[in-house]
């Protein structure tokens, strides 16, 4: 636990902005770039135009975070085990981008919004190990670059920090390549934060100075891939009734940038293997129409058409298999141990389980064995 909560401390302290712009074979973002950038893997981005630049320009912050589906970036970490890390972009709509932050010891999910001139973070929660659309939940309210792009801009953090650009073309190094990027300080009571993005590519390095030096860490781009989705296992349960269990099916998945999770989940559990003596868990005509979820008292609700109880023609015995397979299956994979089944709004009711408020399944594992052994 002690772990967990350092990991998740280190990716508070360093921000974790990260995108790629896309370039189309040929295409004008293909130009210009340095022998040393193609050769460390920066094969998509634009090199940045600094001669002749002057300390104010007219341009934007999109330049220097754009918002770009199916991107990984991967960053070396020097100074703290969790100073490593990668990213991989959930979802890009209307100015928001939703990004998961992988390190060794948890994984955050952080929405960065861009609007008025300001890239905030308005979102930032740890131990996300599942998919799920957050790009319009709120809780944090923090400006990470602000137009205008010059020397000198400056703001104050709730904590009473200042942030403020301090470069418009610092060289820096990095191991994906050699950049001139915008550099943003953060001047914290007891540390120092540079941040360095680059136009076209996004956050390249961050650097965590403390006030009495004590120790420095340090995180640089190692190398950014385009057009690579985010891979994920997820754990499927079944009713072998035959031989009164439940089994569990493990399938990994490409989950590429604003991919809904939930189709994918209803599909899965429309399937068993051919020739295999597993229960469906969802009859063909039945649809999951949302889920939400509460954090804070670990429930997960889900929403599914009436055709769960009209097409599931089933004993007592198998239903309570079936339901006990939903509940383990989506349950597990949001990582809630409540799960509440409401048929088109109301809840769960047939003719042998009837929930009522504040009643939910227990996801409960025990017994279960993986299919086929």
């Amino acid at each position: 636990m002690k772990k967990i909560i350092l990991a998740v401390l280190v990716c508070l302290l360093i921000f974790t902005a990260c995108s790629a712009k896309d370039a189309s074979p040929g295409s004008d973002s293909d130009k210009g770039m340095t022998n040393n950038q193609q050769e460390q893997g920066i094969n998509d981005s634009e090199e940045p135009d600094n001669n002749g630049r002057k300390e104010e320009s007219g341009e934007k912050i999109e330049e220097y975070f754009p918002m770009t589906g199916n991107v990984h970036m991967k960053y070396r970490g020097e100074g703290n085990e969790y100073a490593e890390y990668e990213t991989y972009v959930d979802y890009v709509k209307d100015g928001v981008m939703q990004v998961r932050h992988i390190n060794p010891g948890t994984v955050m999910v952080r929405v960065y919004k861009l609007s008025g001139g300001e890239l905030k973070e308005v979102f930032s929660q740890g131990e996300t190990y599942y998919r799920h659309d957050f790009t319009s939940s709120v809780n944090r309210d923090e400006i990470l670059i602000k137009e205008p792009i010059k020397e000198g801009t400056s703001w104050t953090l709730a904590d009473g920090s200042t942030r403020s650009i301090t470069g418009i073309n610092k060289g820096i190094k990095t191991p994906a390549g050699d950049f001139e990027a915008l550099e943003i300080t953060t001047d914290m009571e007891n540390s120092v934060i540079k941040d360095y993005y680059v136009k076209g590519i996004g956050l390249v390095k961050t650097v965590y100075n403390d006030k009495n030096d004590e120790f420095t860490v340090i995180s640089e781009l190692e190398k950014k891939e385009k057009d690579v989705p985010f891979k994920q296992t997820i754990r499927f349960y079944y009713p072998d009734f035959l031989k009164d269990r439940i089994v569990y099916i493990d399938k990994e998945f490409q989950l590429e940038t604003n991919k809904d999770i939930l189709p994918l989940l209803e599909e899965q559990l429309k399937s068993v293997p051919e020739n295999s003596e597993l229960t469906r868990v969802l009859t063909p005509n039945v649809k999951i129409q949302g889920c939400q979820i509460d954090e804070e008292k670990g429930i997960i609700t889900v929403d599914f058409t009436s055709d769960l109880i009209n097409e599931m023609n089933a004993g007592a015995g198998l239903e309570m298999m079936i339901l006990k397979s939903i509940a383990n299956t989506m349950g597990g994979y949001y990582q809630k141990d409540k799960v509440v089944i409401t048929l088109d709004g109301k809840l769960y009711e047939s003719g042998h389980v009837s929930l009522k408020f504040g009643e939910y399944l227990k996801v409960d594992t025990e017994g279960t064995v993986e299919y086929g052994k």
